[in-house]
């Protein structure tokens, strides 16, 4: 195994464990997270919340355990669009109201460019 493909393997777990932690905090906190309420003032039904939650935590393993990453990264990449389209959408805020939701945009979108770069060294 070579020094790149052991730091890819690495990153891929530590990527994975990422998703699969954040589910579980989700999952642990599932009652705290109902009535979950989006930018545009309406609530999203618990099983709908408790699916992007299970999005989080089967990519998260799977993409941990190596078991189907490209599947495993496009299927967080769609949470990652979801989440971001409904919990923070910049064109919702203004002045400092924005600045979170634009931090958790960056972060979103640099977590999805990692999974496409998980997706383009699988293929």
């Amino acid at each position: 195994m070579t020094l790149a493909t052991t730091f890819i393997l690495i990153g891929r777990i530590v990527f994975g464990l990422f998703f699969l932690i954040a589910g579980m905090r989700n999952f642990a906190g599932f009652k705290t997270r109902i009535p979950s309420k989006t930018n545009y003032g309406w609530d999203l039904p618990p099983p709908i919340v408790a699916l992007g939650f299970a999005m989080q935590l089967v990519g998260g393993v799977f993409l941990a355990f190596g078991v189907l990453p490209v599947y495993s990264a496009a299927l967080l990449i769609v949470f990652l669009v979801l989440a971001t389209s409904l919990y923070h959408n910049l064109f919702l805020f203004h002045g400092k109201e924005r600045d979170p939701h634009l931090y958790l945009v960056l972060v979103n979108i640099t977590l999805a460019a990692g999974l496409l770069m998980i997706i383009g060294l699988s293929l």
